[in-house]
């Protein structure tokens, strides 16, 4: 039965919602012949519409709009890194490191209709000549993308290794491992981490005549100021897994000659490097309810609300049952009566 507390929407507006959140642009005639036809008032109707939305070659551009949202890539955009301490990463290697996540994206979860947890811990992705340089491995095809797997014994698994993500959240001229712990809380995990109080003093973590060497002994100042420990809590034990990358994302095993320790922590989860980071990942079903609920609300284009938890818990219980599938999780959104129709009073 339909909710007397929403109101459905017009044709033309299903129409949209549709190809935005499918192809992430305006309907196509075929759509838009169906919303003056009265079609998309049917449920057999729009369900035929979403197949051939996503039988498209357009429904890759559509998946690669929303993991653009998700992961904040746009922030490529204002990406500084300082060129004397990182030479090899420059404007060519982060446009390629913005698209190599992407490429990994599609490859695993439409190419290989696999498993969404798996993006945390695969060793699959694509190279560039740009992109080896800084990762300091060859690349296959000096004109373009090649296929590229790192060995077993290689720190990277997962997304979260990759230059998209290590450089990204990192400062200009080091490594961060609050602020990429707070990436993953909140990008990946959808927890929110509070802000940091207006008084907080870093000058402790920032002296640059500090006997502490690492940024986990560094770290270890918050950890005694009140106003700083909660949060620090949140981030740190999983941003210190990351240690291994610098700022640029490089590889790295010492930090000012002391060894780096990359153990760290995960919801009670215990890791001893960033490997183990992408499995506790993995194995969080924050994770996949996170991903449910940001594909739900890009898809609706606002904010979840209240009355819609019992519809997403739903939602997650069967995408755990299609095998943590993009492709039947995003046909299940898109063809929702939730999708179709808005809550009376929003404007």
């Amino acid at each position: 039965p339909r909710d007397a507390k929403r109101l459905r929407l017009d044709g033309y507006s299903r129409a949209s919602r549709l190809s935005f959140m499918l192809w992430n642009t305006t309907p196509d005639d075929a759509l838009l012949t169906a919303a003056e036809h009265g079609e998309l008032d049917d449920a057999d109707a729009v369900e035929q519409q979403v197949e051939r939305l996503m039988d498209s070659p357009r429904f890759e551009q559509g998946v690669r709009a929303f993991f653009s949202d998700m992961l904040s890539l746009d922030d490529f955009a204002t990406l500084e890194k300082d060129s004397v301490i990182y030479p090899a990463f420059g404007l060519r290697a982060a446009n390629d490191s913005r698209e190599q996540v992407l490429r990994t994206l599609v490859a695993e979860l439409l190419d290989r209709d696999g498993d969404y947890r798996d993006i945390f811990t695969t060793r699959r992705t694509f190279m560039t000549v740009p992109l080896g340089v800084v990762y300091r491995v060859p690349a296959a095809n000096p004109g373009g993308w090649a296929p590229f797997e790192f060995p077993a014994d290689d720190p990277r698994a997962g997304i979260q290794t990759q230059l998209s993500f290590v450089a990204l959240h990192s400062h200009p001229g080091k490594s961060s491992p609050t602020l990429r712990g707070k990436a993953i809380r909140e990008l990946l995990l959808c927890q929110k981490v509070p802000d940091p109080p207006g008084n907080v003093n870093f000058d402790r973590f920032n002296d640059p005549n500090s006997p502490a060497r690492t940024a986990r002994m560094r770290l270890a100042a918050h950890a005694t100021e009140p106003a700083c420990a909660g949060c620090h809590k949140l981030m740190d034990p999983i941003g210190l897994a990351l240690e291994n990358f610098d700022g640029a994302g490089q590889v790295r095993l010492t930090e000012n000659g002391a060894r780096i320790d990359p153990s760290g922590e995960l919801n009670g989860h215990r890791f001893a490097d960033a490997r183990g980071l992408g499995q506790a990942m993995h194995d969080d079903p924050a994770a996949t309810s996170c991903l449910v609920r940001r594909a739900y609300s890009y898809a609706a284009a606002r904010p979840i609300q209240s009355g819609e938890r019992a519809w997403l818990t739903d939602l997650e219980a069967r995408f755990a049952a299609d095998g943590y599938r993009l492709k039947p999780l995003f046909r299940r959104i898109a063809v929702s009566d939730a999708l179709q129709s808005v809550a009376r009073g929003a404007t």
